[in-house]
Order: C-alpha cells, then sequence, then structure tokens
C-alpha cells in the first residue's frame, strides 16, 4: 500500500502517505497501522524517520502510539483533540490580542445561541440548566468558569455546527482565566457572579422558548459586560460595533 520515499526530508512524505491513506478510509478508526520494521521496509527509510512521521501523526490526532505493542500504530476516531491542540498553540504562538477573541467569542456565540435555539433538545435544555446549577454551586473563581464552559459547550452542542464546537471551544479556553478573573475574590465579584448566572438563565429561557433573536442578542450583550472591563476605550469599541444599535448606543455612553 505504501511506496518507497525520496529519502530527503523523508519524514514529511511519509507522514502525508499515512495521513492520505486514513482519509481516503483505507485504515478506519481502530485499525492498526502496519509494525514499525514494516513501514521502515515499505517506505525505504530509516527507523527513526518512521518514529519522527509518527510522532508528527500522533500530534495531529490521527494516530495512537503504544511503546512495546507488536501491533502498529493504531487510527483514532478523531481529530478533534489534535485541531485543539495545534488551534491552541497558534493563538499563543501569534500573540492573539484578547480583544480578537473576544470579538470572536461574540461572533460565533450568538449564531451558537441562534442556532440552539431552533435545534435544541430537551435533554440539552436539561444539561444547560445542570450548569447553570453547578454555577451557583461553584465555591471558587475555577469551578464557576469550568461551569460556565461546560453552559457554553452544550450550547454548541445544540447548536449542531461541528465548527463551531471545534474553534469555539479552543477560543473559549483561551478566555476561561478572564472569566475566572471577573468572578474571582474582589470588590463586586459577587455582584458580577450573580449577574453571570441571571443572564445564563435568560439564555436558557430565551433557548427553551426558541427564540433565537432573543438568544442570539443576549450572547452579545453577556459577552460584551463580561470582558469589556478587561480592555482599554479603543478595544470596547471594537466589541460594540458587534451589539445591536439600541444595546451598542447605551454601552458605548
Amino acid at each position: 500500500m505504501f511506496t518507497p520515499v525520496d529519502k530527503k526530508r523523508a519524514f514529511e512524505a511519509v507522514v502525508q502517505q499515512i495521513e492520505s491513506a486514513i482519509y481516503a478510509g483505507e485504515y478506519a478508526p481502530g485499525d492498526f497501522l502496519p509494525p514499525e520494521r514494516t513501514l521502515v521496509e515499505d517506505f525505504g527509510v530509516g527507523r527513526s524517520t518512521v518514529r519522527e512521521a509518527l510522532r508528527i501523526l500522533e500530534s495531529m490526532g490521527l494516530v495512537r502510539t503504544s511503546p512495546g505493542s507488536r501491533s502498529g500504530p493504531e487510527v483514532c476516531g478523531s481529530v478533534t483533540p489534535g485541531l485543539t491542540r495545534m488551534l491552541r498553540g497558534a493563538v499563543r504562538m501569534e500573540e492573539i490580542p484578547v480583544v480578537d477573541l473576544v470579538q470572536y467569542r461574540i461572533i460565533a456565540g450568538a449564531a451558537a445561541n441562534r442556532l440552539a435555539a431552533h435545534l435544541r433538545t430537551d435533554e440539552h435544555l436539561e444539561r444547560m440548566e445542570a450548569a447553570i446549577e453547578a454555577m451557583e454551586a461553584a465555591t471558587d473563581a475555577a469551578a464557576f468558569a469550568a461551569a460556565d464552559d461546560g453552559f457554553h459547550v452544550v450550547v454548541r452542542e445544540a447548536a449542531g455546527n461541528r465548527v463551531l464546537g471545534m474553534v469555539g471551544g479552543v477560543i473559549q479556553d483561551a478566555t476561561l482565566d478572564l472569566v475566572a478573573g471577573a468572578v474571582g475574590p474582589s470588590a463586586g465579584a459577587s455582584r458580577m457572579r450573580r449577574e453571570f448566572i441571571a443572564d445564563h438563565r435568560r439564555i436558557l429561557a430565551a433557548i427553551a422558548g426558541r427564540d433565537g433573536d432573543t438568544a442570539a442578542r443576549l450572547a452579545s450583550q453577556t459577552l460584551y459586560d463580561a470582558y469589556s472591563g478587561a480592555l482599554d476605550e479603543e478595544q470596547r469599541h471594537r466589541l460594540a460595533v458587534l451589539l445591536e444599535p439600541d444595546v451598542r448606543n447605551s454601552r458605548d455612553h
């Protein structure tokens, strides 16, 4: 199935062939690639080249290796974890400003809420309610932020768009510390916590009532209110332009 590769940057060619075979369905999730020795012979390269290629494929989330196993690497059922790691690394390495991350969350959050309002099931509503209850019961900022994250995970699932689920989760992870800071021990934090919970209950009510317009508007408003305090005036304006006119005017003044 595999063919010998050029020795120049051979590991890249090995990665490409195995990746193409997996995407083409020649190896299904749960299948095993040939053992390392067979791969060395098939590709006509050294053992170190094959190992480097397998490390890359594992970092991409395509395969799972087991040291000492006589079987070859196992093909994974989903590349989402690998994609999440790569996107998270890109966000950090590119030093993407917080305001850009929050802008994306406003755009994606409004879309997710609108879709969820029309596509949610009763099970989704029950899980959103459970997440809000976890926010109410949280005893520290980290637990509160994690429960908030859990609420939005369910919203994205209810929205039914897998791209929103993958990319939105990475961006939310990158802003979790801001949520924790907003509800951490400080003057006014208790009030902010109560407002967070009230906002989430309003969003849940809109989604339960299949009111997509209200659900989308609330996403934009609550995200702006949650993060604007950590930004300067110019950055706040960049967020405010994503709000509806009446809400934007009230926030700009």
